[in-house]
């Protein structure tokens, strides 16, 4: 079995996740992609580029156009995996001098969102319940 996070493996593969008329701009756009190659490999299928849109299905993997809209001081990828029920956030951040990559699991409930909207009240998305 070949090893899918080899360097020329996924240097292979990142070409193939960037818009047709992408070039990157800073390093952080460079370790964006990365990052987003790396999930692509291990076959996460991304949702979003932000934390405020809905699921959206992009053909390949393939970043939108205006996937470095924040960049370079932030970007923000959203996953699905197929093994999971779970959505998988990873964020890559400038920050002064320094890049840092944060990543969570997070479990997605469409119950929670519309308990929200009526009680304007947050609650633990495992509990259901609302606070008391």
């Amino acid at each position: 079995m070949p090893d899918l996070l080899d360097p020329s493996a996924l240097l292979a593969l990142l070409p193939n996740v960037l818009p047709p008329s992408c070039t990157l701009q800073t390093p952080q756009d460079a370790i964006a992609v990365l990052v987003h190659t790396i999930m692509s490999a291990l076959s996460f299928r991304l949702v979003g580029t932000d934390d405020a849109t809905t699921i959206t299905s992009f053909t390949n993997n393939v970043l939108p156009d205006n996937w470095n809209v924040y960049g370079p001081g932030n970007y923000t990828y959203r996953y699905k995996h197929e093994q999971s029920s779970l959505e998988f956030v990873v964020k890559v951040s400038k920050l002064a001098a320094r890049t840092i990559i944060n990543a969570i699991a997070v479990e997605v409930c469409y119950m929670l969102h519309k308990h929200l909207h009526h009680s304007k009240r947050w609650s633990v998305c495992r509990a259901i319940k609302p606070l008391q």
